[in-house]
């Protein structure tokens, strides 16, 4: 067998802690104090949030939000450095399918339609298409940008699926896909005994089962074969 230092990470860690960051840590934030817990409950690896709906390090692209009170720190990349001081494996969690009005403005296409044609918005935020350019080419561009920065050893994402299964996405992207997919329109209620419905169901999975395969060919390709991307 590989000396426990060869071995990947996955095939090692069995105890995690997960650093919940806030928008409200950054001032707050006490190393020491996190440093002595990672010891006393002997973990051997940490998931620390990375970006997506927010930054907790300083981004290169304009509409990746930073936290409220980051302001320049570089609160993800002091973290890395503490765990790896502390001989831990590092995840990047992720919170990738909502963005700010700004980032909609700006890119209206990438993000969920009604029927109607209004966008899915909830609590200030608008919620990305996971069969556009934000699942396809942004998200992607973030996670070089993070493993870039601090490298981890992987990536997990709290909410890469986008809205949920009864939540039907009418942008053009989804309009366009689905019929080059099924040759029909896409459903306009939920309604399981509709066979239309079903095959959208089933459409929608693979969907993003592909986006979970891209993510990874991302991580691998920059990471190497153990940087894997786990979703949540």
């Amino acid at each position: 067998m590989n000396a426990p230092d060869k071995c990947p990470w996955h095939q090692r860690v069995r105890r995690w802690a997960q650093t919940n960051l806030t928008e409200n840590d950054p001032p707050i934030y006490d190393p020491a104090l996190w440093r002595k817990r990672w010891r006393d409950s002997r973990i051997g690896g940490i998931i620390v949030n990375a970006g997506g709906i927010v930054a907790y390090f300083p981004s290169k692209f304009s509409y990746h939000y930073r936290a409220q009170h980051l302001g320049d720190r570089d609160l993800l990349g002091e973290i890395v450095a503490a765990a790896r001081a502390e001989g831990l494996a590092v995840l990047a969690r992720m919170d990738s399918n909502r963005a700010l009005p700004d980032f909609y403005e700006a890119h209206p296409d990438w993000f969920c339609r009604t029927m109607e044609g209004q966008p899915f918005e909830h609590a200030g935020r608008y919620a990305a298409c996971v069969n556009s350019p934000y699942y396809k080419e942004y998200i992607p561009d973030l996670l070089r940008e993070i493993y870039a920065h601090c490298e981890p050893d992987g990536f997990t994402d709290n909410s890469w699926t986008g809205v949920g299964r009864d939540s039907i996405c009418h942008c053009a992207n989804c309009r366009k896909q689905f019929r080059e997919e099924a040759g029909d329109n896409l459903p306009q209620s939920v309604d399981w005994d509709s066979p239309l419905y079903r095959r959208w169901i089933r459409w929608s999975y693979d969907c993003r089962l592909a986006n979970w395969d891209l993510n990874n060919q991302t991580t691998k390709a920059f990471g190497g074969k153990n940087c894997l991307w786990l979703g949540m």
